[in-house]
C-alpha cells in the first residue's frame, strides 16, 4: 500500500475511492472462494454419509432448483470427481474425499491471505480517514 503522506483532500479522496474499490473487488471474490469451499465440504459430507448406506438403498438426487429425483445407490465403492480442467476420474471413496478435502484446504489458505489483504486494505482506508480528519481539524484552528 502506498504511503499517506499526502496533504492535498482530492488526492486522499482518490486513495480512499480506490481502496474502497479493490476492497468491494476482494469481497466478492472471497464470497465466491467461501461458496467453493463449502461445495467441497458440502461434497465431502455427502460422501460420508453415503458410505453408511447400502448397495440399492433408495435416495433422493438434487436435480437443481429445490428439485430431486428418486434414484437407487448401486455402487457406493466409486466417486466420479472433478481433478481440474474440466475432467472427472472416477476414484475411490477414501481417495475422493482426499482429493475434496486437500481441494478445500487450498480454498481455505486462499481465504485467509484474502481477509488478511481486506484488513490491509480497511487499516489503509482509516488511516486516510484520520489524516483527513487531522488536516479538517488543522484548517479549522488555523482559521479561528
Amino acid at each position: 500500500m502506498a504511503e499517506m503522506n499526502d496533504t492535498d483532500p482530492r488526492n486522499l479522496l482518490m486513495q480512499h475511492r480506490e481502496y474502497q474499490r479493490r476492497a468491494e473487488a476482494l469481497q466478492q471474490q472471497i464470497s465466491m472462494v467461501s461458496l467453493s469451499a463449502q461445495d467441497c465440504q458440502r461434497a465431502i459430507t455427502t460422501i460420508e454419509e453415503l458410505e453408511k448406506e447400502k448397495a440399492d438403498a433408495q435416495t433422493m438426487v438434487p436435480i437443481g432448483s429445490g428439485s430431486f429425483v428418486y434414484a437407487k445407490l448401486e455402487m457406493i465403492d466409486k466417486v466420479v470427481v472433478n481433478v481440474g480442467a474440466g475432467i472427472s476420474i472416477e476414484k475411490s471413496v477414501a481417495e475422493s474425499k482426499e482429493i475434496l478435502q486437500r481441494r478445500k484446504d487450498e480454498l481455505d489458505k486462499i481465504l485467509e491471505k484474502m481477509n488478511t489483504a481486506l484488513a490491509q486494505l480497511a487499516h489503509g482506508m482509516q488511516a486516510i480517514e484520520a489524516q483527513v480528519t487531522a488536516l479538517q481539524q488543522g484548517a479549522q484552528s488555523s482559521t479561528q
